[in-house]
Order: structure tokens, then sequence, then C-alpha cells
């Protein structure tokens, strides 16, 4: 009779055990917000003529002194897009810790970045992804101090989640 009742007490704690350990963790992201914003405009690049719309859409990595721009990117020709709830839940997906090997640059591409994300960290912005589709090629700045975060280089399966 004590060992069923000291076998139930086993089985009741080890249920218990596994039930705490199962609990649904949150995801610890580096950032608490982000923004989609999508142009229409995809255009050969003129000379650099040091405009915030021609480092807005022809530079790859944003620079920090530019920020205020892509705060106000409608004012450059994006719209601001609401994000799918499957769209946030691969958001993480596209990056990693691991520096993606350098891509030889295709001289025929454009490099015209249509589709930009903000990542933000109480509101202040801590990253600026840039994605150009069309010549399968992806950005990402990364203002954090601490942190190597990179964009992995195969984004480009993602872009069905960039279509309206």
């Amino acid at each position: 009779m004590n060992r069923i009742k000291f076998a139930k007490k086993i089985l009741i704690i080890s249920l218990i055990i596994i039930l705490v350990g199962c609990e649904e963790k949150k995801k610890d992201t580096f950032y608490d917000k982000v923004l989609y914003y999508h142009s229409n405009t995809y255009m050969i690049p003129g000379p650099p003529d040091n405009t915030q719309k021609h480092e807005i859409y022809f530079f790859h990595f944003a620079h920090k002194t530019n920020v205020e721009a892509y705060s106000n990117l409608s004012k450059f020709g994006y719209a601001e897009c609401k994000i799918s709830p499957e769209f946030a839940l691969k958001i993480d997906d596209f990056f990693t810790s691991t520096a993606p090997p350098t891509k030889m640059v295709d001289p025929r591409c454009l490099n015209c970045y249509q589709d930009i994300m903000l990542f933000y960290k109480k509101d202040e912005l801590i990253g600026i992804a840039k994605f150009d589709f069309k010549c399968n090629k992806y950005c990402y700045t990364n203002f954090l101090q601490n942190k190597k975060i990179f964009l992995k280089r195969d984004c480009g399966k993602y872009k069905y989640l960039f279509k309206k």
C-alpha cells in the first residue's frame, strides 16, 4: 500500500515538473517594434548625388548620420505597410549572428531597394533592413554596439511575405 502511495506522489511531482518546464518561453528579440515600408519605384540610379533619397534607394547600408531620413520614408515615395501575423512570426528567421559570405555584385543589377524594415528598441532606431528582390540583394545595418546581427544570405525565400 505504501509503495502505491509513494509511486502516486512521484508521478504527481514528475507531472508538475514536466508541466512547469514546458511553459512557453517568450522569444528574446533584439527589437520591440518593426515598421515595414514598400516603394513601387524601381529605377536605374543616376550618379551619386548625396541626397537622402539616393542613399535610401541605392546605398546598401544606412549611415547613422542619415537615420532621420529613414524615420520619414513616406517623403521619399515609400508607403508604410501592415505586417501580417505570418510575416511577424518569420521576421526573426531573417537574422543570424554569423556574417554571410560576400556576394559578387551583378553589374546588370539596379540594386534599388523597394522594401525596407525599420527595427526599434525603446523607440530608438537600432537597425535597418533593405531588400531588393529583383536583384536578390539584402542588406542590414545594425546600430547596436555590442551585438553582431546580420541578415541571412537566403532572405529571398521570404519574398512571398512582402507581397500585398
